[in-house]
This record gives C-alpha cells, structure tokens and sequence, in this order.
C-alpha cells in the first residue's frame, strides 16, 4: 500500500488527553497551521504601511496581533472532548469558548501551547520521514524521474 494523504480532510488534528492517567479527563485535537491557513491569517492581520519623513519613504507591516492570535487559536483547536464548566455541563467546541478559555484560563493556554509545540515537532519529523522515502525510491522508478512538459 502507498502513503495515503487524505484529499478529504487534510489536517484533522492530533488528538491529546488532558490526562494521559484518567480517560474522563477529556481530550482536545489541536492541528498544525498549513501554508494556506497561515497565509490566510496574515492577510488579514498584517497591513503594509508607507510613511515618509524628511523626504524618504518608509515601508514596514502593521500586525494586529489580537486578532492574529484569534485567527490562529480558532484554527489550531480543531475540537475537543470532555471539557465541562463549574456545574459539569459540556463546554462546547465554539470560537468564542476557544477564545475564552485561551485569553482567561491559564492552564488551558499553556496545555495548548505545549501541544501546538509537540504537533509542529511532529510535523518535522514527518516531513523528514517523506522526503527520505521520496530520495530513497529505486533509482528507476517512476516517482522519482523529472515529469515531462506537459507540451511535449
């Protein structure tokens, strides 16, 4: 069998307990930010500003760095299990219980933090393991031959 990549749903998330000890302690899945995504983020976050002083032109980027953490705190929490608030009613996975678990609740934020690091961390890895298998083909297979112009 080759490598699947899923054309349906391309970047799930990973999914981690709360507490690897107890399993009713929820769970949440946290994705990587893929080109598309991030390019999507700074396109609406980041401004190019002109400014002129004493005759020569300035130019540098303005980011709204509230929004930017939104945007990117919104897409990388893709879902979560198990959360409840103090009278044991299910948290539901919305963008503004995101927001505000991630603005007011410091252990959420930190257990995010600390996943996004281990998502990315394993993205490297994976994207290691691709590279490696793609130089490592038989030498006369077709993956690894240049692609023909489409003209000729």
């Amino acid at each position: 069998m080759g490598t699947v990549f899923s054309l349906k749903d391309p970047n799930p998330g990973i999914w981690f307990k709360f507490d690897e000890e107890d399993p009713q302690s929820g769970e949440i899945a946290i994705r990587a930010v893929n080109q598309a995504k991030r390019k999507e983020i700074q396109s609406k976050t980041v401004k190019r500003k002109v400014e002129y002083k004493h005759g020569q032109r300035f130019e540098y980027h303005d980011t709204d760095d509230d929004v930017f953490s939104e945007l990117l705190w919104d897409y990388v929490i893709a879902d979560w299990k198990g959360l409840e608030d103090d009278d044991g009613k299910p948290i539901e996975c919305t963008r503004d219980n995101k927001l505000f678990l991630m603005l007011n609740n410091v252990g959420f934020a930190a257990f995010v933090a600390q996943c996004m690091e281990k998502v990315n961390d394993g993205l490297e890895d994976r994207i290691k393991v691709i590279e490696k298998n793609s130089l490592s083909g038989s030498k006369g297979s077709q993956k690894n031959r240049p692609a023909k112009d489409a003209g000729n």
